[in-house]
Order: C-alpha cells, then sequence, then structure tokens
C-alpha cells in the first residue's frame, strides 16, 4: 500500500467539508474514462486522501475519507474477499473504492455492485489504461488547493471577526459582521434564553438551523444561533463564519467578566472602606463613589439580612443563594441601594425612604413571599446624613442582628431604634460594661463557671419576661418548680433581687450589658 494524505481533516474546531466530493472528483480529467457503478448516493462522500492498495490487509490502515485505487490482483480469484471489502470499507468511512478493470479483473461481481448500493458506498470501475499516480496527483492537488482555499478563508473570517473584539467592539457589533458574512439572521443569547443582541431580523418561533454554545472557561452559558433561510443547510463558509464569530464572543464574554471583576473588587474595596471606618479623605472616596455611579450624598442606613432553611443551614449553594437573594430584594431595597453579598446573606447601605422599619419590612417580605419556608432577619442600624458616619450605622445593625437574634429567635426584622437601652450601653466601652456585670452578676457567673450552671441565662429570660415566671419557665424549657429554685438561688448570692430600686435597675441593666458584651466578643 502506498498513499499521501492532507492530515486529520479537522482544523480548530470545524471539518474542512469544502474537499472533494466523489461526484465532483468523476469530473476531473484523470478520471474522464471511469464510470460510478454502485453507490451512487454516496456521491456527497468527501476525499480526504487517495490510497493505492498492493495488499489484502489494507483495512487496517484506513482511517477514514480516502479514495482507495486498486487493482485487485491479490483478490482477483476470490469473488467472496472482494465483495467482502464494500461493507467493510464502508464501515470504516472511506470516500470510495475504485477498482481497474483489465486482464486481472475483467468485470466486477453482481453481489460486490447491490451491496455497494444498499449501502451507498461508491464503487467506480476505472479504464484499464488509467494510472494510478495520475488519479492520485490530480485529485490529491485538487483536494489540497480547495483545502489551502478555505483555510484563507477561515484565516479572513477570523480576523474580520476577531477585531471586532480587539477594537472592543460589543455582541451588536459582532452580530453585524457575521449577518454580513453569513447572509443570514443571528442573535447571541445569554444563559436564561434572553437575546443579548441579533441582526438580520431572527425569527421568535423558529428554532435556529445552528448554534454554538458560550464557554469563557470560567462561565458557561449562552450561545450564538444562525437561521439559514428557509431551513436550509448551512454551507461550509457559514458554518466557518458562526464558529469563529461565536470564538469571538467567548472573547468578549471574558473581556466583560474580567471587567465586572474589577469593578467588583473596587465595589468590594470602597464598601468595606465605607463600613469599617470614617474616611481619611473625604474628596477621594466621593470620586470613587462618583467612578461607581454612587451617590454618597444621600442619607442612608446599613442593613443587614439573612436567611436560613428551617435547620438552620444556607437554603442555597454560596452564589446561588446571594444571586436569589439580590434578585430578590432589588425592588424592595430602592433605586440608590448598595448592596452586597456575605457568607450568610446580604448587606446594604440603604435610603430609609419616608419609614426606615417600613423599607426593612419590605425586604423581609420580599424574601419571604418567595420562600416561606425560610427564617429570615432583618437589622438595621441609624440612619445617617453624612457618609463619614456610615460605619456607625454598620456597627449598629451588626448589634441589632445579634442582640435580636438572642432576644427574638431566628425571624425578626428590627432597627437600632427598637433595641431600647441596647442603644444606651451600646456607648459605653466595653471594660466599663464588664466592671458593671462583674459589680452586679459576679456571683452568679462564678456559681456557673463552677457548677456548669445556668443562672444568668435564667436571671435575663425572668426580666425579659416582666418577671413572669410561667412565661420565663416556657422560654426556658424548664418546669416551673425548676425555675423557684433557681431564682432562690439567685436572690441567695445577688442579696436579694427585690431589694431597693438602685439595685434593680443595676441587675437588669447588667444583665442586658452581658448580651451586648456576648455580641462584641462573638463578632
Amino acid at each position: 500500500m502506498t498513499g499521501i494524505g492532507t492530515g486529520t481533516g479537522q482544523a480548530r474546531g470545524y471539518d474542512l467539508s469544502a474537499g472533494l466530493t466523489v461526484r465532483e472528483a468523476l469530473d476531473l480529467p484523470c478520471l474522464g474514462g471511469a464510470r460510478l457503478v454502485a453507490g451512487a448516493r454516496g456521491g456527497a462522500r468527501r476525499i480526504r486522501v487517495v490510497n493505492i492498495m498492493e495488499v489484502p490487509d489494507i483495512v487496517r490502515w484506513m482511517r477514514g475519507g480516502e479514495l482507495l485505487l486498486t487493482t485487485a490482483y491479490a483478490v482477483r480469484d476470490d469473488e467472496a474477499a472482494l465483495t467482502a471489502l464494500v461493507p467493510t470499507l464502508a464501515g470504516r468511512g472511506l470516500a470510495a473504492l475504485g477498482v481497474k478493470i483489465g486482464p486481472y479483473l475483467p468485470e466486477l461481481p453482481p453481489q460486490m455492485l447491490a451491496l455497494g448500493d444498499r449501502l451507498g458506498f461508491p464503487v467506480i470501475a476505472l479504464p484499464g489504461d488509467v494510472m494510478f499516480n495520475d488519479i492520485l496527483s490530480e485529485v490529491l492537488g485538487t483536494v489540497l488547493n480547495r483545502h489551502a482555499l478555505e483555510l484563507e478563508q477561515s484565516r479572513a473570517l477570523h480576523e474580520r471577526l476577531t477585531a471586532v473584539a480587539v477594537e472592543g467592539g460589543s455582541y451588536q457589533e459582532l452580530m453585524n459582521v457575521l449577518l454580513e458574512l453569513s447572509g443570514c439572521a443571528v442573535a447571541v443569547h445569554d444563559r436564561q434564553g434572553g437575546v443579548l443582541a441579533s441582526a438580520g431580523a431572527p425569527p421568535r418561533d423558529v428554532p435556529a438551523t445552528a448554534t454554538r454554545p458560550l464557554d469563557t472557561g470560567l462561565r458557561r452559558g449562552g450561545a450564538v444561533a444562525l437561521w439559514a433561510d428557509g431551513g436550509a443547510r448551512l454551507t461550509p463558509h457559514q458554518r466557518m463564519a458562526l464558529d469563529h464569530a461565536t470564538t469571538v464572543a467567548c472573547m468578549i464574554a471574558a473581556q466583560e467578566q474580567a471587567a465586572a471583576s474589577r469593578q467588583q473588587h473596587y465595589r468590594t474595596t470602597l464598601l468595606t472602606d465605607l463600613v469599617s471606618r470614617a474616611p481619611r479623605d473625604r474628596s477621594d472616596t466621593l470620586s470613587r463613589a462618583a467612578a461607581l455611579g454612587w451617590n454618597l450624598r444621600l442619607p442612608r442606613a446599613a442593613v443587614l439580612l439573612e436567611a436560613t432553611a428551617a435547620d438552620g443551614s444556607a437554603p442555597l449553594p454560596g452564589p446561588l443563594f446571594e444571586e436569589r437573594l439580590l434578585s430578590l430584594v432589588r425592588g424592595a431595597a430602592g433605586p440608590q441601594a448598595l448592596l452586597w453579598g456575605n457568607q450568610t446573606g446580604l448587606a446594604g447601605l440603604l435610603e430609609p425612604g419616608d419609614s426606615l422599619p417600613a423599607r426593612c419590612q419590605a425586604l423581609h417580605t420580599a424574601v419571604t413571599a418567595a420562600h416561606p419556608d425560610w427564617n429570615v432577619v432583618v437589622a438595621a442600624g441609624t440612619e445617617q446624613s453624612d457618609f463619614a458616619a456610615y460605619h456607625r450605622s454598620y456597627e449598629e445593625a451588626v448589634q441589632t442582628l445579634g442582640l435580636g437574634r438572642e432576644v427574638h429567635g431566628d425571624d425578626f426584622v428590627r432597627t437600632y431604634a427598637d433595641m431600647g437601652v441596647y442603644r444606651l450601653l451600646g456607648q459605653v466601652p466595653s471594660v466599663e460594661l464588664r466592671r458593671m456585670v462583674d459589680d452586679a452578676l459576679g456571683p452568679l457567673i462564678d456559681h456557673d463557671a463552677r457548677t456548669d450552671g445556668a443562672l444568668v441565662e435564667t436571671l435575663g429570660a425572668y426580666l425579659l419576661q416582666d418577671r413572669n415566671g410561667v412565661a420565663a419557665a416556657a422560654r426556658l424549657h424548664i418546669h416551673y418548680n425548676t425555675l423557684r429554685y433557681r431564682l432562690r438561688q439567685i436572690e441567695r448570692l445577688t442579696g436579694g433581687l427585690e431589694r431597693h430600686a438602685m439595685a434593680r435597675l443595676q441587675t437588669e441593666l447588667a444583665v442586658y450589658a452581658q448580651r451586648l458584651l456576648t455580641v462584641r466578643e462573638s463578632g
């Protein structure tokens, strides 16, 4: 066996379908006397390479797309072996079999021809005086020329389309160029199937003739679609244009993702600065915010929203959870809201509008209306008219969230103004709060530490329930007699809760201060 090939027939994701068909090859001068004697249905098979058969085990060398030429000398006396070549070669994906009719093989077996017709595998009867080298040279030269032309067209298409991305073009500009190159209606869709850009008025109720998925490596989803006129099959040129346009669309998507990532970094950095401390340079902060389109001259309050499933876990995986919450609350948060995600939910700097509690309740309703099985907490700091004080509102929101969970459980809406005495205690340094707690509750804290007891927790629940023993026992999930026993211990260790008004006030304040310290130390 001898042969010359052109490669695998693949080039950067599209098949080299501009090669020579069997029917076209029969029109070449080198095959002027040849006849297609079987398998006419396979006349559109494309020739990738020309090989010459000299030995019977030729099949194991075949890769597909070959025009196989033979004198059949090796099987001239074995009609069954010659006939068996047809299904074997067809199964290997050959383009056609050309057999020289001459002194070795005066005619082809009828069974062989019938099998070629049934399989649609072309069998060509070659004149006895034909030279295989002439066929090999002319057919292969034509195939190579066509491939070279196709590659040149591919290069020109690639350069034309890539220029759109290099010059900072948009999806719309890309679709305009693809329409010009393909002559077909085209569109690019996002991950949800929405149209990002289109050209040539693609029909809404007709499926695309061909689509190519978008995959930037970091994110998959979306597609470039093309509609051929009348549902016709795409030409090689149109397929090539669609493939290259998809590559460029992925480049544009990657550029957008990179830009979004940079902007997200700038957003996160500035938001972190705003809620962490007073700005060191007001003008610099204002200019950075203006570059992001933010108006920091509006009064805002920091708001924290967290959602959990019934078992206390995150309802959805991280990225999906953040995207879901953002989509639900964006309308309720207001047009000027600055929102960002965290591990357990969302944070935001929001305009209070007519009522900060009403704004917070709207956020809570927006989430629970869509997910009634979720527990949702919303906590807000006080409104600040100066952006230099946004960090104070954020600190208050954090305190409100922590204390709110302890006092109100896993589903509530509270502002810092609702926290009563905690607003006063929140202004006291932790050192002073600790001194207040030790003075009033020191004996109880020591007792709990020694015995693994719960006297401090019991006192807090008792005071929270306005000294209602039955309600306090229910909140603590203990028997009423157990509560009475603990209260007697508390009376003994503190000298009496009711001994005088100042002592009662100091004890109650110490309970609230202990809760505030717990929140501060856990944060």
